[in-house]
């Protein structure tokens, strides 16, 4: 079963609460365990914060692993009680809030090890911010931001990181734009090479050992907490 659809599951049937009898760690993860139908996902606590603006409650964020991919799950506990989130009526979703600051973090510590060579460039304005594109060359939403990238740059510098959602020929396309991008010489060649794998097939072969990079700089992010794509976030937040 895909993870996010346990995902769901278990924010289902947590919605009213849950009763757990203090709530510490190896009960919440009993409780997730029995609400997963597969055996084989493991769950672990991974961080646990008080919140300051409610006594006693806590945000717990979790892994749920399968051995391929990680999925993290945030929730609040407080008492013998489980929430998948709680609303502020002047602040909205502090899960929301948490959540980004969590992600932003997790993937910060992943972008500062990430190899330039499969980061395209796409500007270097110093009068712009530069935003961070997470994204795959077969995901219909990414291939319409595509279309408009011209306009985007008007306003930002980019840089595109592949974390395909999508398989083998996905992968391979982000083998490709990366070679052929960072070799072109201008702006509108690169915007050209990406616009032509993000529409069209695969027209070269790529090596095994470079899909496999590829695909390990995706569960990387993922790991951290990426959960689709498009996906965007300022540079100077992942570099603080």
């Amino acid at each position: 079963m895909n993870l996010n659809k346990i995902y769901v599951l278990v924010l289902i049937s947590g919605l009213v609460g849950v009763s757990l009898n203090g709530a510490t760690n190896e009960q919440i993860i009993s409780y997730f365990k029995s609400k997963i139908p597969v055996p084989t996902v493991k769950v672990k606590v991974t961080s646990r914060t008080k919140i300051k603006e409610i006594e006693g409650m806590d945000y717990v964020t979790l892994s749920l692993s399968n051995g391929k991919r990680t999925q993290n799950v945030s929730i609040f506990t407080k008492g013998e009680l489980i929430f998948p989130d709680v609303i502020s009526i002047k602040s909205g979703s502090i899960k929301d809030k948490l959540d980004k600051q969590k992600l932003i973090k997790n993937l910060a510590k992943v972008y500062k090890k990430q190899d330039p060579k499969n980061v395209i460039v796409l500007g270097n304005d110093p009068k712009k911010e530069t935003l961070v594109k997470f994204t795959d060359p077969e995901c219909p939403f990414c291939r319409k931001e595509v279309n408009n990238i011209e306009k985007k740059l008007e306003k930002y510098n980019l840089k595109y990181i592949f974390t395909p959602v999508h398989d083998k020929s996905s992968l391979e396309k982000s083998v490709l734009i990366a070679k052929q991008a960072n070799s072109a010489k201008t702006l509108d060649e690169k915007v050209k090479i990406i616009k032509k794998y993000f529409s069209g097939n695969v027209d070269k072969k790529v090596t095994d050992e470079e899909v496999k990079e590829i695909d390990n700089q995706r569960n990387r992010y993922f790991a951290a907490g990426l959960k689709g794509v498009p996906f965007y976030v300022n540079e100077k937040d992942l570099l603080k």
